[in-house]
């Protein structure tokens, strides 16, 4: 069993000759309802890739827009024989949904997801933004300025290896890899204190597996 299966069991999807894990957009949404008391309209993927999770999250009636530094729609990922049209499967807690190649291809042509870095983005308005590995390929000098595009937001999900992550796949036996190089791979305590620092009273949501960030007004 890989290590991301213990810490990510409720969602796998392949879309490479790898498996990339996620968070439901449901969940993320179930956790933003509990603090709020209303569901987020709005949703901001940093780091898409394909667009798999905004489309979701349009199929759970948020508009949802994203973007991904690296263009995925041209790369091999997308070529795979996984993409030859057929849906392939996501598993959303007892049920599987196909998102197929056609309806990601749309989101492209739709504006909804862009090739772009957060740096060069202008301040992110949205209830919920969700980033998926994105905040280790900066360094520690550069967070705050990333962080600092989510200060209008009202919550903010961070998905990301840690020290922690490291040590407990080295345990099982096993090495952790990564598309980018990282630049800021550190304890859980040090992204809590690193998100104070900048604006967020933060928590790890064990429920999520995942960094949850609140501005603070």
């Amino acid at each position: 069993m890989h290590y991301y299966d213990i810490k990510y069991p409720y969602l796998q999807y392949e879309y490479t000759d790898g498996v990339m894990c996620s968070v439901p957009p449901k969940m993320l949404a179930s956790v933003y309802k509990q603090h709020y008391g209303k569901k987020p309209k709005t949703f901001f993927d940093c780091g898409a890739a394909i667009g798999v999770v905004v489309k979701l999250a349009m199929d759970y009636d948020m508009d949802a827009r994203g973007i991904d530094i690296r263009d995925y729609f041209a790369s091999f990922a997308f070529r795979h024989p996984l993409f030859s049209g057929r849906p392939f499967d996501i598993e959303q807690g007892d049920t599987r949904k196909g998102v197929a190649k056609k309806d990601l291809l749309r989101l492209r042509e739709q504006g909804r997801i862009q090739i772009k870095s957060i740096l060069d983005c202008k301040p992110i308005k949205a209830d919920l933004v969700y980033c998926n590995g994105v905040l280790t390929y900066f360094d520690e000098a550069t967070l705050p300025s990333v962080l600092a595009k989510f200060q209008n937001v009202n919550m903010v999900c961070a998905i990301h290896n840690t020290i922690e992550d490291y040590v407990a796949a080295k345990k099982m036996g096993q090495e952790l890899g990564t598309c980018q190089e990282l630049k800021t791979v550190k304890p859980n305590d040090w992204w809590i204190d690193t998100f104070a620092q900048n604006g967020f009273d933060a928590k790890f949501n064990h429920w999520l597996r995942c960094f949850v960030a609140v501005p603070q007004r």
